[in-house]
């Protein structure tokens, strides 16, 4: 059977200037064809899409205690409430804060389907090396 995945979609406030912010529609999106990883993305305008992926246990720690360095970091704030994330690359900076309860519980979600520590079962190795290897 196909598992169609599981979607949030949240928003979030992206912080443009010293004190201004701009509320952007936030889509999260996990599936167990890709067992440890969620993809995050955000519309900065609705031509302007910027994706990201990352570990979904980066963003389970994140919403607790600060966690990440390199191009992804996630900090809890207002006493575990809210949560930044801050995105980094070679072509621009962002940081986006929003609420977490809704993520923590999309996030209990993905754990039901796939639970901590056992994402190596729902990885297909021979499909992997099928698109690597040339045949």
């Amino acid at each position: 059977m196909d598992y169609p995945g599981l979607e949030l979609k949240i928003r979030m406030s992206l912080m443009t200037g010293s004190d201004s912010t701009l509320s952007v529609p936030v889509r999260l999106y996990y599936n167990n064809t890709d067992p440890y990883a969620v993809q995050f993305s955000f519309d900065v305008t609705p031509d302007h899409v910027v994706q990201w992926t990352f570990a979904r246990e980066l963003l389970d720690q994140g919403l607790t205690a600060p966690t990440g360095f390199g191009d992804v970091k996630i900090t809890p704030i207002d006493q575990n409430r809210r949560f930044c994330i801050e995105l980094e690359s070679r072509a621009g900076y962002a940081r986006l804060e929003g609420p977490a309860a809704s993520v923590k519980a999309w996030l209990t979600k993905t754990f039901e389907v796939v639970p901590a520590g056992r994402e190596s079962e729902f990885v297909d190795i021979d499909s992997f090396l099928d698109k690597l290897l040339p045949h």
